[in-house]
């Protein structure tokens, strides 16, 4: 079979098509997730620079894990609150 003669027309519409108020939970989600990834680098960095550990301690292995599981659930928390403004700043400057 040709390119050509591949008819496209029949593929339109089969996807779903999401409402305007899915789309804007999607971003709104999406611009959330953003500012934890932000969140999660500062405070990874954060702990990083400081030896390893947040408490003063040194870093092993074990606790390496453990750390990063912590960063990712406080960086959620802080951008489900809009810790950094981050989200609220991109989605100001979608509207416009």
């Amino acid at each position: 079979m040709k390119l050509e003669n591949l008819k496209l027309e029949g593929l339109v519409g089969l996807a779903p098509k999401a409402s305007a108020p899915e789309k804007v939970k999607g971003l709104n989600q999406a611009l959330e997730d953003f500012e934890a990834l932000f969140a999660a680098s500062l405070l990874r960095t954060s702990r990083e620079s400081s030896g390893g550990g947040w408490l003063g301690g040194e870093s092993s292995g074990g606790n390496d894990g453990i750390m990063e599981f912590a960063e990712q659930n406080i960086a959620k928390a802080m951008s489900s609150t809009g810790a950094f403004g981050i989200a609220k700043s991109l989605r100001k400057s979608m509207d416009r």
